[in-house]
């Protein structure tokens, strides 16, 4: 503490030296009684400044009304303010911290979510931002009646509150229930109720800790929960009905492209788009990926048909294209296959491959529209549900423009028996298709019609293994010849190396088999 009385003892010296000074210049001349005086009050504010630098520089004590996270250290040096502080800690650390939430209650404490705090480093810190405090601050401060007050931040492990705020959503999170459409034989289309979630707004309910270190009572912090409500309520779905459907059938005893298929539809089903609103097949269903549960079966890898994951994804984005075009949605974004497949006639098919090929639509009616989707006992069928004002009598056609011939490719193979010939990959013709989509009046009438596309399918051409030379066969004697089931071909790749997420049933057709499904 600096003694005021030494301020007090100084002043009145002052005074009386000035005193002295005027008596004396009735007895002297001026000027050597102005000299006089400016070295008596040279010599006073010496002596004053050698006084305050030994208080305010060269102390080891903290001045008068110095607080550190609302702690008086005044008049302590650094060493014991850094105990005061560790003491201090201590009572912070153990500051009950509860959260709760109706008759839900998580216990802690402060000292188990703190970042640590160094009571030495915050001593020394302080003890630097003094020494550049102002000297008229301090001076007017001396009786410290004043607080000069240097806040602490407290700061919190980010992981342990991660955990806890793991903990609350575990604990009473509930997620929201989408109203959704039901047909039942008897009863036909049922809306089924939609119910409301509940989620933890964690970073609101953590802003409620405290930020600075102070004295605290034990703390008690409600949490904030806010109620999910669901994306399709009852009301969304009222007054709807079926105004499409599309179905494409495939081999149920291919398991893993069966699976594939249930997969994706299950992706698909119970979505409602709002008037305006575009749907993205690849952001609906995802990356694929093994731990989503996709598996490898056939697909499409420029001109061959290969092993792949996912395979069997394009014919469930192709039913949904043709049920899109029936139900008169506006096509976005449509890519036909490289090779024409079986599932859907020519120019309606819609390949997906992530991240370079979309099938996307938009809801261009003025009400809400609501997909079903279902797979299962080798069909797949996709719905499109809205009011039934927007139901209309539409068909979609093709035109074949230009067959392309395949070629038949004969390659040695040498552990195939001398002049034995094995097919590897029934050919098949590519085509040049126009497809169209056209709208009818309620009388029949043509109201309008649009081509849709124009899309080229490359021809799958002929591979068959030739054994080596050998002993030439007997005059009349047939060469043997072995069918092989495979689908895979080695076409030269002479577009862009495109995985198309196909099926191994998805195999070329021929002219004939416009209207064929999968074997």
């Amino acid at each position: 503490m600096v003694p005021v009385g030494c301020i007090s003892t100084i002043i009145l010296n002052s005074q009386f030296l000035i005193q002295l000074g005027v008596g004396v210049l009735i007895q002297v001349k001026w000027k050597s009684l102005i000299i006089y005086i400016l070295i008596i009050l040279m010599g006073v504010n010496a002596a004053l400044f050698l006084y305050f630098y030994q208080i305010f520089y060269k102390s080891d004590q903290f001045l008068p009304g110095i607080q550190i996270a609302s702690i008086n250290v005044s008049g302590y040096d650094k060493h014991s303010a850094t105990d005061l502080l560790k003491a201090e800690l201590n009572y912070l650390s153990d500051t009950p911290v509860s959260f709760y939430y109706q008759d839900y209650r998580f216990d802690t404490r402060l000292g188990e979510i703190l970042e640590p705090l160094d009571p030495s480093e915050i001593v020394l810190d302080i003890w630097e931002q003094e020494k550049k405090r102002s000297l008229t601050s301090k001076i007017l401060n001396l009786d410290g009646s004043k607080a000069v007050k240097y806040p602490v931040k407290l700061t919190y492990d980010g992981n342990k509150l991660d955990k806890i705020g793991k903990a609350w959503m575990e604990n009473l999170e509930t997620d929201y229930v989408n109203a959704s459409l039901e047909i039942d034989p008897e009863k036909g289309l049922i809306v089924l109720p939609s119910k409301k979630g509940v989620k933890v707004d964690v970073p609101s309910t953590l802003a409620s800790l405290p930020e600075e270190w102070k004295p605290l009572d034990p703390l008690l912090i409600e949490m904030v929960v806010k109620e999910a409500p669901p994306h399709i309520s009852e009301n969304d779905l009222k007054n709807m009905g079926e105004i499409s459907s599309f179905t494409t059938w495939y081999n149920a005893n291919q398991i893993n492209r069966s699976h594939n298929l249930v997969l994706a539809t299950r992706a698909l089903n119970a979505i409602m788009l709002k008037p305006g609103e575009v749907f993205s097949f690849n952001q609906t269903v995802g990356r694929l990926s093994y731990e989503k549960g996709y598996r490898n079966a056939m697909v499409i890898i420029g001109d061959r048909f290969v092993e792949g994951l996912g395979g069997g994804l394009c014919q469930v984005s192709s039913t949904l294209y043709n049920a899109c075009l029936l139900a008169g949605l506006k096509i976005v974004e449509r890519h036909n296959h490289n090779l024409a497949v079986a599932y859907v006639p020519l120019g309606q098919d819609a390949t997906v491959a992530h991240g370079s090929k979309d099938f996307r639509f938009q809801n261009n009616l003025n009400e809400p529209i609501y997909i079903w989707a279902n797979a299962g006992n080798g069909k797949v069928t996709m719905k499109i549900y809205g009011n039934l004002k927007n139901k209309k009598n539409i068909q979609v056609t093709h035109v074949v423009d230009q067959v392309i011939d395949f070629k038949e490719i004969r390659e040695t193979k040498k552990d195939l028996a001398p002049g034995t010939t094995k097919v590897e990959q029934n050919g098949s013709p590519g085509y040049v298709v126009r497809s169209f989509r056209t709208f009818y009046n309620n009388d029949g009438s043509v109201a309008r019609q649009e081509q849709l596309a124009r899309d080229q399918y490359r021809p799958l051409n002929r591979r068959v293994y030739v054994g080596p030379p050998g002993k030439a066969a007997d005059p009349g004697e047939d060469i043997p010849t072995i069918d092989s089931d495979s689908t895979a071909t080695q076409i030269e790749n002479e577009g862009e190396d495109v995985v198309d997420n196909e099926g191994q049933g998805d195999r070329p057709r021929g002219p004939s088999e416009e209207n064929e499904v999968e074997e």
